[in-house]
């Protein structure tokens, strides 16, 4: 494979960015994953996707709590015994660019016709309509590659979970792989697809109970009681035999899919409809789960949906799109939006595509990240965007939301650099974590005191120098949080990062620093961050910027620019 060189420079404007985040040792350890079970000839490229929950009221931050050295339990944890301190992470590899996600229900979570992924012009024509990058044509070329070897039967995306050697009823000989999530006793969840077969095909700790079996049929999320996702009926249009989606949640024995909204057909002319559940939390006698619903016209919207029994049998269900990211027949700020997220303090985390209506937000069509706070007792929501709430959401940032853990800490990607868009390159992006919220909204003070109450580059929080560990410090400088998927009330966060295999990884501990010189290739390697011991916001040391223009040379790091760095997808974990 040829892989370009990619350059990564920050304009003066995100060097002020990174000034005003202040501070002075790292807050984790950053770990590398390497593919449980997968030879190393099997792939190129590997994606940290989910962390394992943590249920015992286990805080890694804490003193004398030493979740760095935890080693893997040769059995499950029984009960009485100590909590376990090793947090397992699940993964997916790759070896070329998806072109339609192997996890979203419509490709690019948007294209419920179909319309978009018939030949190499139409991604193209995707990419000029709703990116408007002058590098589409590139880009388009990278995406068509990597979608046509699937349709030649060509297998791309292996899972794993870590120090386990059983991904069962997985089978990575089968076609592609993905894992969404993981339970607290490390199930994987997530789908596959099979040559010659069901393209996606839920796997998850319970089975799908249908009269029919679905044409396809996808699991996000689980506790190991409910799964919940979507299952798919084939349907045709004009662009071939595809299928529509309903939000689905299952327990083994009972499998509800949920109606779609008033409005909401299975085929309005092309459109198919498509909804989704992406996480739920199970109150004391409800489940309220988050994810999209189809609407009038077929518009997908973020969607938060509650029963009136835990009893999936009994229970009847509301659902109600979420304020502030909806869009209508009169309102069309935003294209498309989802729900990938809820925590116990009610608080949603989503994601929400700005519509390419002609005015860019600040030189860009971006993906914000919102936060709503929804009130059972009125079914209402309440919407925060987070462009322009901190310095690393300034205005007009796109982003991809990952995961809230109890503590409404927050974990995702955001861009690193203010270039326009429209008309230019894709920008840039890192990995972050903002512990969000007030007391009132179930934020716990001493946790967000850790993070100084603010949101933080994850790069700035591994960063070392010369303070504390210098153990720490060289292990974390091969690395550059690209990505953050997951994080656990433990506080450990599953993540994808670029990597430096040179002795003392980068030159230096700057954002943007040469690795070898510029001459030495680095990889996109599956990560977790654990935090350490005692660790305060007085060990944070920010990363400084070279102010020269790095040229990256890397296995799969020229598509990952123009693919993953630079197309957001509304995942789950």
């Amino acid at each position: 494979m040829n892989f370009k060189s990619a350059t990564f420079k920050l304009s003066a404007i995100a060097a002020t960015v990174l000034a005003a985040t202040s501070a002075n040792a790292a807050l984790y350890k950053i770990v590398e994953v390497a593919p449980t079970g997968i030879l190393a000839d099997q792939y190129v490229e590997v994606y940290g996707e989910a962390i394992q929950p943590s249920t015992d009221g286990v805080n890694c931050f804490s003193s004398g709590t030493d979740c760095v050295n935890a080693i893997a339990p040769v059995s499950p944890t029984l009960p009485g015994n100590p909590p376990s301190l090793f947090f397992a992470l699940a993964g997916d590899t790759r070896n070329w660019a998806e072109g339609v996600s192997y996890r979203e229900e419509a490709p690019f979570g948007m294209d419920n016709s179909f319309s978009y992924v018939q030949e190499a012009g139409d991604f193209e024509d995707y990419c000029d309509a709703y990116l408007q990058y002058n590098t589409c044509k590139t880009w388009a070329s990278v995406e068509w590659e990597g979608y046509a070897k699937e349709l030649n039967k060509e297998q791309n995306a292996l899972v794993f979970v870590e120090e386990s050697a059983d991904v069962t009823p997985w089978v990575n000989k089968n076609f592609n792989n993905v894992i969404n999530a993981l339970t607290s006793d490390g199930k994987p969840v997530g789908n596959q697809s099979i040559i010659d077969g069901t393209r996606n095909q839920a796997v998850a700790p319970n089975a799908l109970t249908l009269t029919d079996v679905p044409y396809q049929s996808r699991a996000w999320f689980s506790d190991g009681t409910y799964s919940a996702g979507s299952v798919s009926t084939a349907v045709t249009n004009d662009n071939g035999a595809y299928y529509a989606s309903k939000a689905a949640i299952w327990n083994g024995s009972k499998t509800v899919e949920l109606d779609w909204a008033a409005g909401g057909v299975e085929k309005d002319e092309d459109a198919l409809a498509q909804a989704s559940l992406r996480s739920f939390y199970v109150d004391a006698d409800k489940i309220i789960a988050v994810g999209f619903n189809n609407y009038d016209d077929q518009y997908m919207n973020a969607t938060v949906f509650e029963s009136t029994s835990k009893d999936l049998a009994a229970a009847t269900w509301t659902q109600k799109p979420i304020s502030g990211v909806q869009r209508t027949a009169s309102d069309s700020v935003y294209l498309h939006s989802t729900a990938v997220d809820i925590n116990k303090n009610h608080l949603i985390l989503g994601q929400a595509k700005h519509y390419n209506s002609g005015n860019a937000d600040s030189g860009a069509y971006p993906d914000k990240i919102f936060v709503s706070t929804y009130d059972d007792s009125t079914d209402g929501t309440t919407t925060t965007m987070l462009n322009g709430t901190e310095s690393i959401f300034f205005t007009g940032a796109g982003g991809k939301a990952g995961a809230i853990n109890n503590f409404n800490e927050i974990v995702g990607q955001i861009d690193a650099e203010t270039n326009r868009e429209d008309g230019g390159r894709a920008r840039k992006h890192r990995g972050f974590i903002y512990p969000y919220g007030t007391q009132a909204q179930g934020s716990v003070s001493d946790r967000q005191a850790i993070f100084d109450n603010k949101a933080w580059w994850l790069d700035d929080l591994t960063n070392g120098e010369t303070d504390g560990d210098l153990t720490i410090s060289e292990a974390n400088n091969a690395f550059r949080v690209i990505d953050a998927t997951d994080i656990n009330d433990a506080g450990v966060i599953s993540a994808t990062a670029i990597k430096c295999s040179v002795a003392g990884g980068y030159d230096t501990t700057s954002h943007n620093s040469y690795c070898g010189g510029g001459d030495t290739q680095e990889q996109i390697v599956a990560v977790k961050l654990i935090p350490i011991s005692g660790a305060t916001k007085g060990d944070i040391h920010v990363r400084s910027n070279d102010q020269t223009a790095v040229e990256r040379q890397g296995a799969g790091l020229g598509w990952l620019v123009l693919t993953m760095l630079g197309l957001f997808s509304f995942r789950r974990k």
